[in-house]
């Protein structure tokens, strides 16, 4: 979602803060490509892949399609459809309100990897997202007025 924020009209706090998001993100993916790497576990297709550099956001609900849906946050392809789609007028709006959803599941499961997990190193990230996105939250809900 970060991504559909370049070339749109944004509020400056608003772009600040998907700068800040996007800036975070790419740091987070490593360390879970990395850890998968070791693993030797299957590394899921995202938008920033290899095969999806240079594309635009025009086949996103395709590129989407058999992700998974069922993990708290995760838009569907019809709802990136829908933001990619949407009017500037209504964009920014849709977007907050998305990521805060997007946010809230991904602090719901770094929660639980706090509580239940077992690599040390996953515990320490999942901690720091809590912390991290959950400000985050608060600001996109003041932002939302």
């Amino acid at each position: 979602m970060v991504d559909l924020t370049r070339n749109r009209p944004l509020d400056p706090e608003v772009q600040q803060l998907a700068e800040q998001i996007r800036d975070a993100q790419a740091p987070e993916i490593e360390t879970f490509t990395d850890w998968l790497t070791d693993w030797d576990e299957e590394i899921p297709e995202t938008m920033r892949d290899h095969a999806n550099a240079g594309h635009d956001m025009d086949d996103m609900g395709d590129s989407m399609e058999g992700m998974d849906s069922d993990m708290p946050g995760m838009m569907s392809a019809d709802d990136m459809t829908a933001l990619k789609d949407a009017s500037d007028a209504d964009f920014q709006t849709m977007w907050l309100e998305m990521m805060v959803e997007h946010h809230e599941g991904a602090v719901e499961m770094a929660q639980t990897e706090t509580e239940d997990g077992q690599y040390k190193p996953a515990i320490d990230l999942a901690d720091t997202i809590v912390s991290s996105q959950t400000e985050e939250i608060d600001t996109m809900k003041g932002l939302l007025g």
